[in-house]
């Protein structure tokens, strides 16, 4: 397969958000390396910018960070045999190391001038002790900040949560027109309750995002633990199902043996669960936002600074007001943080009923399953056109043997076509490199 094959084919799964079914293949290692290389670039950010402020010397620890840089750069790849000013290729012990260790030990080595507080004075050397401590806890959280961001898919997801919340918004015009009064009805009479008002109209920052996102836990928690029949989505019965699924994507073409089961590790389980998650979501999110607009728009009607002030006991914080001759209006803070609140609560209420009652979600686009399928189909053609290889050069010689071995009689998985469109994918386990060689 040409390099411009192997990237459509990851850039087709990443922009699905299912980057850890490419786990198995040879597209992994592409994966690998943007995992190594981003780290790499945090640990020079590191080095460059966070160790000099743990110092007094500003400049002299720029050129220790230098130093270190380049001396662990090449020290790497000398140890790995690979050449010397490489860029990583994947994340081993030895990386590991030097991105928790290396920070603080430029910290330790670099002067520390003594300071005093209250009348006694602290040395530099335990100054310098103290902030190499600091440094390798923040190393601590970023390094399982990025595995978590890389692992868990997260990044991935970004482009297909875009286009998933504009396909929502798109095709979810007349279901959010059926959706909103039965929501209306179950949450439109507490916007004109003064005690609601009254809660979150004078909450602190910290105090209402904790509450928000305690709406969106428990949301996130109910749809996580809500099956997903996973081994019935990965297995194929019906003949030629699987060249219907990938037809119109870089694996077009391919076709499967079935009965067909398509092999998931606990990972990548965990990856297809989170992409059904923040697709149902998504389409609470978009229910939210429906309400929170209606209610912004009914609070200008009906709710003026006066009667916030009644009902927060509280004078209102105006963001916007105007008047005429029969009414004012206005829009404060207080406006906001009820709509958003009752929005959150909304968009709750919709994600744990519509998993229950399909009516309520009808017309409303939700195909994840239907992601998952296909993405499964797609896995299994990838396992067998891009089989994970310590060695190109062996998979090379293995490849020209089974050639060498092809009968010369004109079959469907002989003809001279594209080997992606045309060439036949089979359950049964390739052979091992040994066998082939016998």
């Amino acid at each position: 397969m040409s390099s411009v094959e192997v990237r459509e084919v990851e850039r087709w799964f990443l922009r699905r958000g299912f980057s850890a079914l490419l786990d198995g293949t040879s597209v992994r290692r592409r994966r690998a390396a943007r995992l190594a290389r981003a780290m790499a670039v945090v640990f020079v950010l590191v080095m460059l910018f966070e160790v000099p402020s743990y110092t007094s010397n500003l400049w002299q620890s720029v050129g220790v960070s230098v130093v270190a840089v380049l001396v662990t750069w090449a020290l790497g790849n000398l140890i790995q045999r690979r050449p010397l000013f490489a860029l990583p290729e994947r994340v081993t012990w030895l990386e590991r190391t030097v991105f928790l260790v290396v920070p603080s030990l430029v910290v330790l080595v670099t002067p520390h001038e003594a300071i005093v507080v209250e009348d006694l004075e602290v040395p530099g050397e335990w100054l310098a002790f103290a902030a190499a401590v600091v440094l390798f806890l923040v190393q601590l959280v970023l390094f399982g900040f990025v595995n978590l961001l890389a692992y868990s898919g997260l990044i991935a997801l970004g482009p297909w949560l875009r286009r998933r919340v504009m396909a929502s918004f798109l095709a979810g015009g007349t279901a959010i027109g059926r959706t909103l009064p039965m929501l209306l009805g179950v949450v439109g009479f507490l916007f004109f309750t003064g005690e609601l008002w009254q809660a979150f109209g004078r909450l602190s920052p910290l105090a209402y995002l904790l509450a928000v996102l305690l709406f969106v836990g428990l949301s996130w928690l109910f749809l996580h633990t809500r099956a997903l029949d996973l081994r019935a989505l990965a297995r194929f019965e019906r003949s030629g199902e699987v060249e219907e699924l990938v037809e119109g994507t870089p694996l077009a073409g391919g076709r499967i043996d079935t009965p067909a089961m398509c092999p998931l590790t606990g990972e990548q389980e965990q990856n297809l669960r989170l992409v059904m998650v923040i697709s149902k979501l998504t389409i609470a999110t978009v229910v939210g936002l429906a309400v929170f607009v209606f209610f912004v728009l009914l609070g200008l009607i009906t709710v003026d600074a006066e009667v916030v002030r009644s009902w927060t006991q509280a004078p209102p914080e105006v963001l916007l007001s105007w008047s005429t001759e029969l009414h004012s209006y206005a829009l404060t803070l207080q406006h906001l943080r009820v709509c958003g609140f009752l929005a959150v609560f909304s968009g709750f209420y919709f994600a744990v009923v519509s998993a229950t009652d399909p009516v309520l979600r009808e017309g409303l686009r939700d195909d994840v399953e239907d992601d998952v399928r296909q993405a499964c189909a797609a896995r299994l053609v990838a396992l067998r056109l891009f089989p994970e290889q310590p060695d190109n050069a062996v998979r090379t010689v293995v490849r020209d043997k089974e050639d060498a071995e092809t009968p010369s009689e004109p079959t469907e998985d002989s003809l001279p076509a594209d080997p992606v469109r045309t060439r036949a994918v089979s359950t049964k386990p390739a052979p091992t490199d040994s066998a082939s060689t016998e």
